[in-house]
């Protein structure tokens, strides 16, 4: 089996490529589960989207299939040609894919290194209730190790202190960009994670007056009235952007909500003077730049303004790094093992099942009671001849050459049905 990922990120592509790229994660397991239903394809995917990625974590007997498969169903599902895809895109097979997940897992492929929100994001993914029949146990054990890396490095260096997420650094730059925020109304349209998040930090920040805007009601009354603000609907959303100083897009919906016609309807007095756009795909036209007076602040413009955040932060990449370096190594151990294991089952599957057999043999038609005193005999001395081989195949590494060799020779002298497999990761 083979560890393989294939993604997209803030890294490899603008706001404007990965929007087009988007696929949200119902469509992207509605596109995996015929996929892993296929003979020899995909044996586990676990996908993981964020406002900055798209990325699926998958092992298959051949990685370099699952990807050409994984790109067509792309390709029609997005109707971008392969050849753009594969320019916006990376592919990361075996120890790569273990380092790359638990760096983003805690927070070191971010924009702003130590964001706090990755972390809660690679947890739903590992949570996620079809992850359930989509994944297995390679991908569980690799998402679940990627969250104590994370919690380790948020709790054991200080590089998630400050200004750890988009949103925090996003409030940063509307203060430097109006100001005190006292005298200002802001509408907040989404209430998921990074809404609620951008709700509290306004707030936070002595913002006047606060509306949050999400297509279930419920839902932003849950937020705004946490807040002392104000919850309405989408389907109010005209009504709200009028006298709105500042308008925060967190919504997650395919559309643009927020339409040029929509704020040209509105009298320039009441149009907003900043708009920040946090949502992947975007909740705002981009055209909307074009109105004199409104500052336009989407995903690339806050990307571009966080290095002063990520030079904070250097100087706890080396612990950080370091840590992410042991976790990996100890996952590739426990991963090497399974080879190492499946080899020390099958072997002493093998030399019981043959023992029994023989005794079987030998009982011939002897009462039942002498027959089963010779089975355990078989089964006694079996488990004593298999002790000193067993100790050795267990501690077999599958990465060094003596490894190997121990185990694929074992396979060859026991004449196990499981031979071992020198695809490994590393």
């Amino acid at each position: 089996m083979q560890l393989f990922l294939v993604g997209t990120s803030h890294s490899v592509a603008s706001t404007s490529v990965r929007e087009r790229m988007h696929v949200d994660v119902e469509e992207m397991y509605a596109t995996l589960e015929p996929l892993r239903d296929a003979r020899n394809l995909l044996d586990e995917a676990l996908p993981l989207v964020t406002c900055g990625r798209l990325e699926l974590y998958g092992v298959a007997p051949d990685s370099a299939r699952a990807v050409r498969a994984l790109g067509h169903l792309m390709a029609r599902r997005t109707g971008i040609p392969r050849a753009d895809l594969e320019r916006h895109a990376y592919v990361r097979r075996d120890s790569d894919v273990v380092h790359h997940l638990f760096r983003v897992a805690s927070g070191l492929d971010s924009v702003v290194h130590g964001e706090a929100q990755v972390l809660g994001q690679v947890r739903d993914a590992a949570h996620h209730p079809r992850a359930r029949r989509t994944a297995g146990p390679v991908l569980g054990r690799l998402f679940q190790h990627a969250l104590r890396t994370g919690k380790r490095v948020r709790s054991e260096t200080g590089i998630g202190h400050g200004a750890a997420s988009l949103a925090s650094a996003a409030v940063g730059m509307i203060q430097r960009q109006v100001g005190d925020l006292g005298a200002m109304s802001a509408l907040v349209i989404g209430a998921g994670d990074t809404g609620a998040l951008m709700a509290r930090l306004l707030v936070k920040a002595g913002i006047g007056r606060l509306t949050v805007a999400n297509r279930t009601l419920s839902k932003a009354r849950a937020v705004a009235d946490d807040l002392g603000g104000v919850a309405t609907d989408l389907a109010s959303i005209d009504a709200a952007l009028s006298g709105a100083d500042l308008v925060v897009g967190a919504s997650g919906a395919r559309e643009h909500l927020v339409t040029f016609e929509m704020i040209r309807a509105l009298p320039a007095e009441a149009r907003p003077k900043c708009i920040v756009d946090l949502a992947h795909p975007r909740t705002f036209a981009p055209e909307l730049a074009e109105f004199p007076g409104i500052v336009l602040m989407d995903l690339d413009y806050v990307f571009r303004r966080v290095d002063a955040a990520r030079e904070a932060r250097l100087e706890h990449l080396p612990r950080a790094q370091l840590l992410v370096e042991e976790e990996a190594r100890a996952y590739e151990t426990w991963y090497r093992s399974r080879e190492s294991a499946a080899v020390v089952k099958a072997v002493r599957r093998h030399v019981l099942e043959r023992a029994l057999t023989e005794a079987d043999r030998y009982a011939g038609r002897a009462p039942d009671g002498q027959r089963e005193q010779m089975r355990r005999l078989a089964r006694s001395v079996a488990r004593a001849l298999l002790h000193q081989p067993t100790v050795a195949l267990r501690d077999a590494d599958p990465a060094s050459e003596r490894g190997r060799a121990l185990l694929r020779h074992a396979s060859e002298l026991f004449g196990v049905a499981e031979p071992f497999d020198d695809e490994r990761i590393g």
